[in-house]
């Protein structure tokens, strides 16, 4: 292993032909410094600026004349209760009923359309009884009624064709027999 060499310099070269009390004196090698970094800074952030918008211009509208009509004296203030003092109750409202005699009117109908006369024409009578009914109580089946109606109408015409139409051809059939 070697040793390591004093550095040159102003140092006496022999130690011995010098004073021995004086020692050659080194220097201590300089310690290396750690790096000194510069702390990364925070960025700052600012908000971002809100676009100033120009407020919309009001078209001004001029008041209209004042109306003849008399204002009244006073105002009519209600004592206004706060919001959390009002109650609220629940209504139930029942469904108007349909009147029974427009059903009934209309099924009759149907029925004496396709079977006796004698069913329409109780269904034309049941279906004005009806709309008279349902005039004065405000109940429901003005449709059914004016159905029962039209179809009883139509069925009793119907009926009084087809009775014509056999008595038509009966006396046919009687003249050419020769009775």
């Amino acid at each position: 292993m070697s040793h390591p060499q004093p550095p040159a310099g102003d140092f006496p070269q022999n130690p011995a032909a010098g004073d021995a009390a004086q020692q050659p004196q080194y220097a201590q090698p300089e310690q290396p410094q750690q790096p000194q970094y510069a702390q990364p800074q925070q960025p700052q952030y600012q908000q971002p600026q809100q676009p100033q918008y120009a407020q919309p211009q009001q078209p001004q509208y001029q008041q209209p004349a004042p109306a003849s009509y008399p204002q009244p004296q006073q105002a009519y203030a209600q004592p206004q209760q706060a919001y959390a003092q009002q109650t609220y109750q629940a209504v139930y409202v029942a469904p108007v009923p349909t009147n029974t005699l427009a059903i009934l009117s209309m099924i009759a109908s149907i029925v004496g359309f396709f079977t006796f006369a004698i069913f329409a024409i109780g269904g034309v009578i049941m279906g004005h009884i009806s709309l008279n009914q349902i005039k004065r109580t405000g109940e429901n089946g003005r449709g059914m009624a004016l159905a029962g109606l039209i179809i009883g109408y139509v069925a009793i015409g119907f009926w009084a064709l087809l009775l014509l139409f056999y008595i038509v051809i009966i006396g046919f059939a009687i003249s050419a027999s020769g009775y």
